[in-house]
């Protein structure tokens, strides 16, 4: 038992017994109240910090999530489909290892009521953001009700306003990020209550509200470890009453791990992991790996320690795999291991920072890529429960130079907290200038990736991703022309110092080949796709573009055996069955035709052009009365149709 737990010695005079920390005496009770007012501000920093992204476009990973997703797009008529498959189903055919069905299903809700309008997902980020601070002022004020008010505070304060925030509450697809923590934090501060009062209908709360953020973001399985470390820490509750309590939380995280394995293990293969999406895939040895996530383990620290400059990617080759001969690994595993070690011996003592610290490597163990390797090596999204932990030790840290009274029931912290109070002033000023300045690189994919490609110019996978943007910015897909051409020469220089920094790079070479497509240079675009397909033989959109280049030289046996190939690669890909369907058409195998675009409806039923064919084919095959069906919801999704 720590000091300040201890009963005072009897003296001369008696002498009235401390509190339990677990049991706000009523002047604790009523210091909470007194206070509320925090919360609000916290939460008042939350929206107004991030307010000027409510008018931003869908952005980065927004695309495989919502626009790109046809499960979500789909609605709650898709929600048995969201509940039995991989989190990014509705995007591609391929297999993956996420497994988030309430985050998936608030995206369908969402959609439906707001059909291709990202302004309520951002404005419905800022408002559970903004939840998140008020939440984690309370949960932090009852959980630390034997500290000055003055660490709650500046711990509540200095998450709310720290810039490494901006991915995930500027990115609507990181609503997992910030739903799983505010029912986390939730569910801890549910413990505290069940603990003041004794009421079993906290605890039950608890456990739901935990189990309901598992199913948002599988990483919060974390709290597994931090529920009890926060009770030991912060209460005087017995290992075996703490043990109790904590363990009951083991029933809705192996709900979930039963759950998610069942959806995983249908698939046909597991998920693997390219060198592209975390280079330490690419380690010649056993040691290269421990050593790279070491490294980036130190990179994280600083990113909360100095975020400057921000930066969405830090990719192969830019990052690539080092021994323990580097610096740069040596450092970030003396920085964890001698954070570890010293937290761990101070924790019989209950020092806070101590706690500050086993919170934040038990938020970040998931994603450090030394207990398991990830499919990513770096995101600022990672570091967002996890600095928390960061937030807590800075508080505490400010508030230990100025030698605040840890005991002050007040504000004043003992009379001692004006060198805290500015620090804590300036660094929130510092940290809601970058958070401000930062958003708008966040307005939409085109706007991040140019911000970001001179951060990290040597990034494959970013130069990729800009050169994608590039290429919309000076094309009209729809048309199928060019509009920029200076964009798309742009976006083929960026496509080739991807190919450059990566040989291998097979979606490059696929999506460089579409632009000299767009740019009538068919030959260079077809060698582009054989080059694609011999890195990635099943790759179906290359198939389908190569398809389309056979049908335009007339050569119809071949186009129609590479898009017979792109279905078999990937059944839900309308664009290969929409062509596949109009060269069987053209054979006036009308009712093949038919089948194949009826296949592609499934997916996605509000296609006018799959609809106008269908209609269109039935006309020609001499069925009017089948086609005017058809023709009608064409015309009706499409009035350009009508011709």
């Amino acid at each position: 038992m720590s000091k300040r737990n201890q009963i005072n010695k009897p003296s001369g005079k008696p002498a009235p017994a401390k509190r339990p920390v677990s049991t706000p005496a009523a002047s604790s009770k009523q210091a909470l109240a007194s206070y509320g007012w925090i919360g609000l501000v916290a939460a008042a920093l939350g929206g107004l910090l991030y307010a000027n992204t409510i008018g931003h476009q869908y952005c980065l990973d927004d695309y495989s999530i919502i626009v790109d997703n046809w499960v979500v797009k789909g609605g709650l008529k898709n929600i048995g489909t969201i509940f039995s498959t991989e989190y990014r189903f509705g995007a591609w055919n391929s297999p993956g290892s996420l497994y988030r069905p309430l985050t998936l299903t608030m995206m369908a809700v969402e959609y439906g009521l707001a059909p291709d309008k990202p302004w309520l997902g951002h404005f419905l980020n800022v408002i559970f953001y903004a939840l998140t601070g008020g939440m984690l002022w309370l949960t932090l004020r009852r959980m630390l009700a034997d500290y000055t008010p003055l660490l709650p505070a500046l711990a509540t304060l200095l998450f709310m306003a720290h810039p490494v925030h901006t991915e995930v509450v500027a990115n609507i697809k990181s609503r997992d990020e910030i739903v799983a923590l505010l029912l986390s934090i939730t569910a801890l501060y549910a413990i505290f209550k069940y603990f003041d009062h004794k009421n079993i209908l906290w605890l039950v709360s608890a456990v739901l509200l935990y189990g309901l953020s598992l199913f948002t973001k599988e990483s919060v399985i974390t709290f597994l470890a931090i529920f009890p470390l926060s009770i030991w820490f912060f209460t005087n509750k017995s290992i075996g009453e703490n043990l109790k309590v904590s363990a009951l939380f083991l029933a809705p995280a192996a709900i979930y791990l039963l759950v998610r394995h069942r959806v995983l293990e249908a698939q046909a293969y597991p998920e693997a992991y390219s060198i592209l999406d975390n280079f330490m895939v690419g380690a010649k040895n056993s040691s290269e790996k421990p050593a790279s996530a070491f490294m980036m383990c130190g990179r994280y620290l600083w990113t909360l320690i100095f975020p400057h400059p921000l930066v969405s990617d830090l990719g192969y080759p830019q990052m690539k795999p080092v021994g323990f001969g580097d610096w740069r690994a040596i450092l970030g595993f003396l920085a964890y291991v001698g954070m570890g070690i010293w937290a761990v011996l101070n924790l019989s003592k209950k020092h806070f920072l101590s706690y500050a610290i086993l919170f934040y490597l038990a938020a970040f163990s998931l994603f450090s890529n030394v207990i398991m390797t990830i499919g990513t090596s770096y995101g600022e999204r990672l570091l967002y429960g996890p600095s928390l932990g960061f937030a807590l030790a800075l508080a505490w840290i400010l508030l230990r130079i100025s030698n605040v009274d840890f005991k002050s029931r007040d504000l004043s912290g003992g009379g001692k907290a004006t060198l805290a109070l500015s620090a804590g002033a300036l660094i929130l000023v510092l940290y809601s200038f970058k958070t401000i300045s930062r958003n708008p690189d966040w307005y939409d994919s085109y706007s991040l990736y140019k911000s970001d490609i001179v951060k990290s110019p040597d990034c494959a996978k970013l130069n990729y991703h800009i050169a994608l943007e590039e290429a919309k910015q000076g094309l009209d897909e729809d048309a199928g022309t060019v509009t920029n051409r200076a964009m798309v020469d742009q976006a083929i220089g960026h496509y080739s110092k991807a190919i450059e920094l990566y040989p291998q790079y097979h979606d490059a070479f696929g999506s460089r080949g579409l632009a000299y497509f767009r740019l009538q240079e068919y030959d260079k675009a077809f060698t582009d796709y054989q080059t694609a397909l011999k890195h990635r033989p099943n790759d179906a959109r290359v198939l389908s573009n190569m398809g389309y280049i056979y049908f335009m030289r007339r050569q119809i046996p071949q186009a129609e055996e590479v898009y017979r190939k792109a279905i078999a690669a990937d059944p839900r890909f309308i664009d290969a069955r929409r062509n596949l369907g109009a060269v069987l058409a053209m054979r006036k195998e009308f009712d093949a035709a038919i089948e194949q675009w009826k296949e592609g409806l499934k997916y996605e039923p509000e296609n006018p052009t799959l609809n106008f064919y269908i209609g269109s084919a039935y006309k020609d095959s001499g069925r009017p009365d089948l086609a005017q069906p058809w023709l009608d919801k064409a015309y009706q999704l499409d009035p350009s149709l009508k011709k």
